[in-house]
């Protein structure tokens, strides 16, 4: 009797066991999964601004937007959505401020920078890198 409690109790354990390497395996996935969903919406997004920044500064005037404009603004977007989705509170209302700065950009006929724009950038990159995991990166 007392060796068919050990190996129910031995049994159970390694039940146990199974069960909870599983779980851990799972969760260690999901964390992968989301950092990599994270990741590629962040390349999409900055990507898409920065080219509608450069885009914006380099014109002579503020003219009618051009289907490529059109489309970086499509990819930001999807960007966007996929950073309010997965990402912290405050990562989104930076991406929100940059977007919106990035909007109000007007043509630099000297070659100058937004300064606001950059900052807002130089933010928004430190707080998803430490969403990522990547260390503060300076």
């Amino acid at each position: 009797m007392d060796n068919l409690l050990a190996g129910v109790i031995g049994a159970l354990l390694g039940l146990t066991g199974v069960a909870l390497g599983g779980w851990l395996q799972r969760r260690a996935e999901h964390q992968r999964w989301l950092r990599d969903q994270k990741l590629r919406a962040a390349i999409d997004f900055i990507g898409a601004t920065g080219a509608v920044y450069d885009r914006r500064r380099r014109l002579t005037s503020a003219g009618p937007i051009d289907t490529d404009e059109v489309t970086e603004w499509a990819r930001a977007q999807d960007g966007r959505s996929a950073l309010y989705l997965l990402c912290d509170e405050k990562t989104v209302v930076v991406a929100e401020a940059l977007i919106t700065r990035i909007r109000r950009i007007e043509p630099a006929t000297d070659g100058s920078h937004d300064g606001e724009a950059i900052n807002l950038l130089r933010d928004l990159v430190r707080r998803l890198r430490v969403e990522l995991g990547a260390g503060l990166g300076k």
